[in-house]
């Protein structure tokens, strides 16, 4: 008790009656403040110091058409087609911006890819944003170096009207006040009702897909 006495009288008390009211004031001014100061210091961190990577999803996927000529062999195939994606790519970073690459999509079924075709502009992504973009794809008796599996596969989805079909996009990104050019691979896998272009489609539930980045310092 002396010691908080000694304490109130040097703190400038006016009675040290009080209990010492007024330094316990002091001391949730003071602590507040240290809290502030602490929770700035964490936000500068992760704002500066820490980046992450982007999200992605599909929003939307349309297949219009998927058809198969089985050839002798498989790896003689063709396929026609007509598919459109809707994507969503998140930045999530506080206060990095990501330049990105031109975006190449390919497309595949049960590991053969069928499209290469599409691509996506380069652009810059703003801290906190969401980029959309569409991908549509089509054609007619395209060769497609199918094994014998994914003739089966083929078959058997056709059947159901539903096929696992994998988009994939590569790039290269490089964040804001970074020197370090981050190669980037995001890997969406889809599962696409075949639908009727003259009637309503049907409704596509948002997928989340798969982030690929390098290993290295800067990203």
């Amino acid at each position: 008790m002396a010691f908080w006495e000694d304490w109130c009288r040097r703190g400038g008390c006016c009675d040290c009656d009080c209990d010492c009211d007024c330094s316990w004031k002091e001391c949730a001014i003071w602590t507040a403040v240290i809290a502030g100061v602490g929770g700035l210091i964490v936000l500068l961190v992760f704002a500066f110091a820490l980046v992450f990577p982007p999200k992605a999803g599909t929003d939307d996927a349309v297949l219009q058409r998927f058809a198969l000529a089985p050839g002798t062999p498989p790896s003689n195939s063709a396929i026609s087609y007509n598919v459109t994606v809707t994507l969503s790519l998140r930045n999530p970073n506080l206060y990095r911006g990501i330049s990105y690459d031109p975006v190449a999509a390919a497309f595949s079924f049960n590991g053969s890819r069928f499209d290469e075709s599409a691509t996506v502009p380069a652009f810059y992504h703003k801290p906190r944003k969401t980029a959309t973009f569409h991908v549509t794809v089509g054609g007619v008796d395209k060769p497609v170096k199918l094994a014998a599996a994914g003739v089966t596969a083929f078959k058997a989805e056709n059947a159901t009207g539903k096929f696992d079909v994998e988009l994939r996009l590569d790039t290269a990104m490089q964040y804001k006040g970074q020197k370090a050019r981050c190669p980037l691979a995001v890997i969406c896998p889809l599962e696409l009702q075949l639908v009727d272009p003259n009637v309503a489609t049907t409704a596509f539930q948002r997928t989340s897909c798969i982030i690929l980045r390098t290993k290295k310092s800067g990203c």
